[in-house]
């Protein structure tokens, strides 16, 4: 097993308070995918069901033809693919020749659904990164567009809480997990499912238990 790809997983945020043992079997189970400089990983508005790890190089992402990030060493790509498989929202190419872990789809579902601390960590990372796509696309797309961007952030969300639920919690604790994600306060997840605090309070022990 690469202990280097073992290091840059367990650094993934989302990731970090999952198991070691799980993050070995992806090492172990997830192919590495060599990408030669200025080779195409996918394209905007492709389907895609995998997200990558850079092993190594770099990976510039581009929206219209327009550069608005680049990924390297230790960073990932892709991430919403994990929780349903929808068409991606830039293109992404090898600024230099790259080595990346590939972690699919079902492996998330098959390995990380019975974690709950997974899942809230990534529903946290799903919507930091909505929110800034969807400051680039402002100046980018039509209102239309940045429309159709947080409708399809909204399908990630429920399907975020369908599989909080497959780990275990119940509808009401999911909608929970899913505040929490916002950054809401205990009070205000309260008010906003019109519980008590103490209700609030018991689910929060719930979710972590």
């Amino acid at each position: 097993m690469n202990m280097s790809s073992l290091e840059l997983l367990r650094k993934v945020d989302f990731l970090e308070n999952v198991s070691t043992d799980i993050l070995k079997s992806l090492v172990v189970e997830s192919p590495v995918k060599e990408l030669k400089k200025g080779e195409t990983l996918f394209k905007d508005e492709e389907e895609g069901s995998s997200m990558y790890v850079i092993l190594s190089g770099e990976l510039l992402v581009s929206k219209n033809g327009i550069e608005i990030a680049r990924r390297r060493k230790g960073d990932y790509i892709g991430e919403m693919a994990l929780v349903g498989s929808k068409p991606r929202s830039a293109t992404v190419t090898s600024a230099l020749p790259s080595a990346l872990l590939e972690i699919t789809q079902e492996q998330f579902h098959e390995k990380l659904s019975t974690s709950p601390d997974a899942l809230i960590a990534i529903m946290k990372t799903l919507a930091d990164r909505a929110r800034d796509n969807l400051k680039i696309f402002k100046t980018q797309d039509s209102i239309r567009d940045r429309t159709n961007q947080s409708k399809s952030q909204e399908k990630l969300e429920e399907h975020v809480k369908y599989l909080m639920q497959e780990a275990g919690l119940t509808s009401r604790e999911a909608d929970v997990a899913r505040l929490i994600c916002d950054g809401l306060s205990d009070k205000e997840i309260a008010e906003k499912l019109g519980l008590s605090h103490h209700t609030v309070k018991d689910y929060l022990k719930r979710i972590y238990a």
